[in-house]
């Protein structure tokens, strides 16, 4: 590894008046100096906290992801005071590591972990790790439960230019509530690639870009097996006792799934997803009402009986805003804190309707990032559909009965 390239291209600069010393100011920090020291093979993080120092010396490849790391949150806009490096809990843990990176809020609660890897096997080996029983980062998290971003992180020098790849995880509330083991049960396999140091992004905040329709992966034979067996999860950490109607309500957002792949161009943003930092559980089923009507229409014939907001706006435009605002409100209330199209489990008032919304969103965020529709038959996307009839709407005599979007 050419050390003094990578210190370059990071904007280091030799230091007057000594050897070998290359040093960078981060003028956003007032002024703020990480040094490199080549003389003593050591990385000079300043006042930025440390709780052990293996990771700033010359030692091991990893330690440059690290400094790389850090230049980047510092350029983002994080704070040196709230970053500490090699984060290690108290030894009634029983901690057998130590973490890489940990940013806090200004209040001094945990906000993001970051556990840095060399780019290629060690980042690939720690993912799947991840993937199999949740890695290092679950058993830091588990330590405090108080971070709301796990991410796992790599970057490599690539001429003249760092490339770096994250695999990201947002905790949902009910991840903080029990032990690894349960934290791994209720998360749903998947990592953002984005959301924290994109430009579209404010430092302390987690922004994940929508996806687009061309950002759409084919369903593979291991994918298919996944999605099944991870929505069968989903009811059963969510103690969805109706399986039969939860089943019933998967093809219902199939078809709401496959109306925005059909109407949408590949550079349009899709609107079947969960929209971090955008969405919250109204907009969210809202949307996904509109999808499920224009779908009916379009591929059954079927005119659904509901009100829309397009439809409120043209039938009740004399009226004043504050008025339109208050019955609108209300309007929604009826639209969605009932058994509506997407009601997995039952919903009749306001705390029935949040407990559903959090399994649609769970749902809705497995199926996001797959393609659905095609113009020929695509064979492990059948297999699925196959997996769904067989086990969930099997009945006691052995009888089939298809439901009508499938039909």
């Amino acid at each position: 590894m050419d050390i003094k390239k990578l210190l370059l291209t990071l904007g280091f600069k030799p230091k007057n008046d000594t050897v070998d010393v290359y040093a960078k100011a981060y003028q956003q920090h007032n002024g703020y100096v990480i040094e490199v020291d080549f003389s003593k093979k050591s990385i000079n993080y300043g006042k930025i906290a440390a709780d052990c120092k293996t990771t700033q010396n010359f030692s091991q490849d990893e330690n440059w992801v690290v400094l790389e790391c850090v230049n980047r949150l510092l350029e983002k806009g994080y704070s040196p005071k709230n970053i500490i490096l090699e984060k290690t809990w108290p030894a009634g843990h029983g901690t057998s590591g130590r973490l890489d990176i940990c940013v806090n809020k200004d209040d001094g609660s945990e906000f993001l972990l970051v556990e840095c890897k060399t780019w290629g096997k060690e980042f690939d080996k720690e993912l799947n790790n991840m993937q199999k029983n949740g890695g290092q980062l679950f058993t830091y998290f588990k330590f405090s439960n108080k971070a709301d971003i796990l991410m796992l992180y790599t970057s490599k020098l690539d001429k003249n230019n760092f490339e770096y790849k994250n695999a990201i995880i947002k905790i949902e509330d009910d991840y903080r509530i029990g032990d690894i083991k349960d934290f791994y049960d209720k998360w749903n396999k998947l990592t953002k690639d984005n959301g924290v140091f994109e430009s579209w992004v404010a430092p302390y905040s987690f922004e994940s870009k929508a996806l687009i329709k061309s950002q759409l992966k084919p369903i593979t034979q291991d994918d298919s097996s996944f999605i099944f067996n991870q929505f069968l999860e989903i009811l059963r950490h969510n103690v969805v006792s109706d399986k039969g109607n939860a089943f019933n309500k998967i093809f219902t957002l199939f078809l709401c799934k496959v109306y925005d792949e059909t109407s949408k161009q590949d550079d349009d943003e899709l609107d079947f997803q969960w929209k971090e930092g955008r969405d919250n559980n109204v907009s969210f089923q809202l949307r996904l009402t509109d999808l499920y009507k224009n779908g009916m229409k379009v591929f059954l014939s079927r005119v659904v009986s509901d009100f829309d907001e397009k439809e409120f706006e043209n039938k009740y435009q004399h009226l004043s805003s504050q008025v339109k605002e208050q019955l609108l409100q209300e309007i929604n209330i009826l639209r969605l804190e009932k058994n509506n199209e997407f009601a997995i489990k039952e919903v009749y008032d306001h705390d029935s309707f949040i407990e559903n919304a959090k399994i649609v969103k769970e749902v809705v965020e497995l199926l996001q990032g797959y393609r659905i529709r095609y113009n020929k038959r695509q064979q492990y996307l059948s297999d699925f559909f196959e997996l769904l009839l067989t086990t969930g709407l099997k009945q006691e005599a052995g009888q089939f009965f298809t439901p009508v979007p499938i039909a």
